[in-house]
């Protein structure tokens, strides 16, 4: 055996025992799917999977920069990807009609409303999903790794979601994300579900319907948003209505990943608002009544 040879043989079958064959290569484990950050370095990925509580066996699902690409880059900011691929999750599946929940650690610009209105959105529902990472990061790469997960299971658990729904929850983290500069982080994922509930009562058939139900709801709640960030509630909402979104399931999943979706118009700043142009209607009519007695 040549010196050369003696090197490559052991380099090779220790790739080997690193890299889990097709045939053992376990996705699903106990109904959990992992996902990883390509960017965790081996002590990262040994204290993620810690952290998840992975199950033994499974075969993690490694979210890439292209991966970003694919399923974030035609809407997301690029100054929220790029930055390294750390965010990691654990999806649980669980029975129909139990729901999707949240829940999120060193996560700093998706909040867990954002991640579960995009996931209702492209389809998701009824999972427990656990999201972490050993750094502060965006969490983009985390949203991408789901996104990815579902994809390459689908032919497992029946799943699968469209092109059309996916690219919908790119655009709606990204308005979410434009509108709340406005509206406040912690208040317009409950705008945004106050117009989904709407137009799912109301059942718009335009873009201009589409238009003036937004506004109606904008102003009912005190909002003042500038006409871009109206522009995009509206094309966003007219796109939902394009791809044929049951509004229905839309609404039906938001309640049961335990969004209320009135919050926002029942909420005490908004109540107060009201309270406060209430009594000082009360307060201006009892005056004006006074005069003629």
């Amino acid at each position: 055996m040549s010196s050369t040879n003696k090197y490559i043989i052991p380099a090779v079958l220790a790739t080997a025992l690193l890299v889990p064959s097709a045939a053992g290569a376990e996705k699903i484990v106990d109904d959990t799917i992992v996902t990883l950050g390509e960017s965790l370095g081996a002590k990262d990925r040994a204290w993620v999977l810690a952290r998840l509580n992975a199950p033994e066996g499974i075969t993690p699902i490694i979210a890439t920069v292209a991966d970003e690409e694919k399923y974030l880059g035609k809407s997301v900011p690029q100054s929220k990807t790029g930055g390294g691929m750390y965010s990691s999750a654990k999806i649980e599946l669980a029975e129909k009609g139990d729901g999707l929940s949240v829940s999120t650690e060193n996560i700093t610009w998706v909040t867990k409303d954002m991640y579960l209105n995009a996931l209702v959105t492209a389809g998701i529902k009824d999972a427990d999903i656990t999201i972490t990472s050993p750094y502060k990061v965006t969490g983009t790469s985390a949203l991408t790794g789901i996104m990815k997960a579902y994809d390459q299971t689908s032919s497992e658990t029946g799943i699968e979601l469209s092109d059309e729904r996916k690219e919908l929850a790119q655009e709606e983290l990204t308005v979410t994300s434009d509108v709340g500069k406005t509206v406040g982080a912690d208040k317009v994922t409950d705008l945004m579900n106050e117009i989904k509930a709407e137009i799912a009562k109301e059942k718009p058939e335009t873009k201009v319907e589409i238009e003036n139900l937004v506004i109606n709801v904008i102003q009912q709640n005190n909002i003042n948003l500038t006409d871009a960030q109206l522009k995009q509630l509206t094309d966003f909402f007219n796109n939902m209505e394009q791809a044929n979104v049951n509004w229905g399931q839309i609404e039906s999943g938001l309640k049961n990943a335990g969004q209320d979706i009135q919050a926002f118009a029942t909420s005490e700043e908004t109540k107060g608002f009201f309270a406060k142009l209430f009594d000082g209607l009360s307060s201006f009519f009892s005056s004006i009544s006074n005069m003629f007695k």
